[in-house]
């Protein structure tokens, strides 16, 4: 059970990407966050976080790589959907 009591849909995305980010290690997470969510450049990241220019790069790289695997993976994994009936309308 993940979500507080919601079981997890592979086949949402923004549940699969939430997933992917909540993996992350905190650092990562927090420059990920900060850059993709709230836009920041990496000067006001490194500024914020008290971190190097370098050290936001590398997060950031470790963040993306991290996310793209976990996502890799769940799609790897997770079973067909079953269609729906606006898929195969009955004729």
């Amino acid at each position: 059970m993940l979500w507080r009591g919601r079981t997890f849909d592979p086949h949402n995305n923004q549940q699969v990407m939430s997933y992917a980010v909540l993996r992350l290690r905190r650092e990562a997470r927090d420059v990920f966050l900060l850059n993709h969510i709230k836009s920041l450049d990496y000067a006001l990241i490194a500024r914020h976080l008290s971190l190097s220019i370098a050290d936001v790069q590398a997060h950031l790289a470790d963040a993306l790589y991290e996310i793209s695997r976990t996502v890799d993976l769940i799609e790897r994994v997770r079973p067909n959907p079953k269609p729906s009936e606006a898929e195969h309308p009955n004729v």
